[in-house]
């Protein structure tokens, strides 16, 4: 089950979660400046819309820049940051409704270029990845909040054996690496297709099976393995990247781009 927090509803992961970065960083497809939505319903806590500028050192709340926080009915809370000056359309105390405008992506606070800074907050204020919550909604797949917290442990500790820029609290950015181009050589290999039309299969040719989505439009690695059935764990898309050729896995957005790309051309070889 997808949930969108883009007026597009075709989000693109810039950033991931991580231990040093607890939020997704998110575009529309092709790098694209979209509206910023709600995720569900609630009331909206705090609103900062006063900010005209790009301060890139700015911490605490005020890297921020113009945000809306909003507590939904569940008790979760949701946070969009960097909000485009002039554009945020809620004041504190409005009760908002699922899929409604609140403002647009911008680039004011502690931001390196136009993007959303998108925060999932359990009720204590613990920060959890919004992946779960957007592409894996609690309550539908029957994940519990604690197995939720050992994936995240997992993922903490691929993060801390990978080189990371210094953290700001609570937000870190850093500079967006460019989407991948079909120039980019990730692996000699390739599937023998007999039908282009399909909407997803396992193909075999010599000794590699291909996994492959033709028909996924959405900008995320994660939810284009779910939608197809297969594990889109942090574990696993590091055996597919290493066995499609890409070394030292992380999760970057360059990465995941060369992943999501394979698959929806039929060349991503199965791990």
């Amino acid at each position: 089950m997808v949930d969108h927090v883009l007026t597009s509803m075709n989000e693109m992961v810039t950033q991931e979660y991580s231990s040093s970065h607890q939020a997704l960083d998110l575009v529309g497809a092709g790098h694209s400046v979209d509206d910023v939505m709600a995720y569900a319903d609630g009331v909206v806590e705090i609103v900062v819309s006063d900010v005209t500028t790009n301060n890139k050192r700015a911490v605490g709340t005020a890297s921020y820049g113009n945000f809306v926080k909003i507590r939904h009915d569940d008790g979760t809370k949701t946070l969009y940051a960097h909000l485009q000056s002039g554009s945020v359309s809620v004041k504190t105390g409005d009760y908002v409704s699922k899929g409604q405008k609140l403002g647009r992506m911008g680039n004011t606070g502690n931001a390196q270029g136009i993007h959303l800074h998108f925060e999932m907050r359990m009720s204590n204020e613990k920060r959890v990845n919004p992946y779960y919550y957007l592409w894996q909604k609690p309550g539908v797949t029957g994940e519990t909040e604690t197995t939720k917290e050992n994936e995240l442990k997992k993922e903490e500790v691929k993060d801390n054996n990978v080189e990371k820029p210094n953290a700001l609290e609570p937000n870190n950015e850093i500079d967006v690496p460019k989407p991948a181009t079909d120039t980019d050589t990730i692996s000699s290999n390739k599937p023998k297709i007999s039908n282009d039309n399909q909407t997803s299969s396992e193909v075999s040719s010599d000794e590699n099976i291909y996994l492959s989505n033709f028909e996924y439009k959405h900008g995320s690695i994660v939810d284009g393995l779910k939608t197809i059935g297969v594990d889109s764990s942090f574990d696993y898309r590091s055996e597919l990247a290493h066995k499609n050729g890409i070394d030292n896995y992380h999760g970057s957005y360059a990465q995941n781009v060369k992943l999501l790309s394979l698959l929806k051309q039929g060349k991503l070889i199965k791990a």
